[in-house]
């Protein structure tokens, strides 16, 4: 059964539209994430699925009943939907202990006083914060506050878990560890999730499926693979990932051998994409290259395609690699590189051969 399921949803401030005709499914036991940058419209959908906002048309519903629809006129309130809610500040009261503050919500609820201690010690249990229960929030980590922030959702058990970029208050290192251990706790505690962030990276670690949106409509949908590897427009190859992207032509698709060929006229060159020939017809195109996935040389590499030549005219030092801003005929190619790689640290040397493999090539049609 679909957990959530959003019909058609459109939200207005005025004359400004937040979100605009956008339809999505959550399926059981799945962590879906809403990716984009800010004012994209991502976190209005989490507030309408939470009953904090409510919308100018469509449809919400929740294990097929429907929770929200101006037309049939329904609006179910945010406690009557039993859904769980993770804010981007923890909302946690500095006055209450941990176990208060985990208590808070089932005794608003009328839990009998022995079901709210028992709840309170697995959900701590779940979390990892057994022993911390008389603690009060600025005794605690960022980690910590986060922490007690999922348990007091999870004491209640609510049928899907809605989180909004509730690990952005958290220093990098605390962040990238809790990101992994906030996907493993959900996956093992087999909860719906909703995962709203402009964080890339964090997207693909919490999520089996990804919804990038962009000017409050959905750009592309699909897993964190097939968005990095396959994107479907300029918007989605400039947002996810650090990537070239020339104009072309291409002059001639081989279906059978699976080969595109192009013309670079910027580079001056032709190449040779391979694997890639999905909907892509003659004539003017783009192309995205990544810039991890270009070889650079100090000599011509004995490479029968694709090996262009090309003269480093800067370099960006970002400490556990170096990019590479290399000039090839009419345009500007940037190149990454490890810093085992002895182009890294050569500054003086300027003159490179670069290699752009064909599966790496990526043809996609001018927005």
């Amino acid at each position: 059964m679909k957990k959530i399921e959003v019909k058609h949803m459109t939200k207005k401030y005025g004359n400004v539209v937040a979100v605009n005709d956008v339809s999505l499914t959550v399926e059981e036991r799945e962590i879906l994430s809403l990716l984009g940058p800010s004012g994209c419209g991502k976190t209005t959908v989490l507030r309408a699925i939470a009953g904090l906002e409510d919308i100018d048309d469509g449809e919400i519903l929740l294990d097929g009943n429907v929770i929200t629809s101006p037309s049939k006129n329904v609006f179910v309130s945010p406690e009557q939907r039993l859904l769980g809610l993770v804010f981007q500040s923890y909302a946690l009261w500095p006055h209450m202990r941990v176990r208060a503050n985990v208590a808070y919500g089932l005794q608003v609820r009328k839990f009998p006083k022995q079901e709210v201690d028992k709840r309170v010690k697995a959900a701590l249990e779940t979390v990892g914060l057994t022993g911390l229960e008389d603690r009060y929030p600025s005794q605690l980590s960022g980690g910590q506050q986060q922490r007690v922030a999922l348990a007091r959702n999870l004491a209640y058990e609510p049928k899907v878990l809605l989180l909004d970029e509730p690990l952005s208050n958290l220093d990098q290192k605390v962040r990238d560890r809790m990101r992994g251990e906030l996907h493993v706790l959900l996956k093992r505690i087999g909860i719906t999730g909703v995962y709203v962030t402009h964080d890339q990276e964090e997207a693909f670690v919490m999520s089996d499926r990804i919804i990038l949106m962009n000017d409050g409509r959905i750009v592309q949908e699909s897993s964190p693979r097939s968005l990095y590897e396959e994107p479907d427009s300029t918007f989605a190859a400039e947002f996810i990932g650090r990537a070239n992207i020339l104009k072309i032509n291409v002059k001639d698709v081989d279906e059978k051998k699976g080969v595109v060929n192009i013309e670079a006229p910027e580079m001056g060159v032709d190449l040779v994409c391979r694997g890639r020939c999905d909907n892509v017809v003659k004539g003017p195109h783009q192309i995205i290259v990544r810039y991890n996935e270009i070889g650079m040389y100090e000599s011509k590499p004995d490479f029968p395609e694709n090996v262009v030549r090309g003269e480093v005219v800067s370099r960006d030092y970002r400490g556990s690699v170096t990019d590479h801003n290399v000039k090839v005929g009419n345009c500007q190619l940037t190149v990454t590189t490890h810093k085992f790689c002895t182009l890294s640290t050569s500054i003086e040397r300027r003159d490179v051969y670069l290699y752009l493999p064909p599966e790496a090539i990526r043809p996609l049609k001018i927005d």
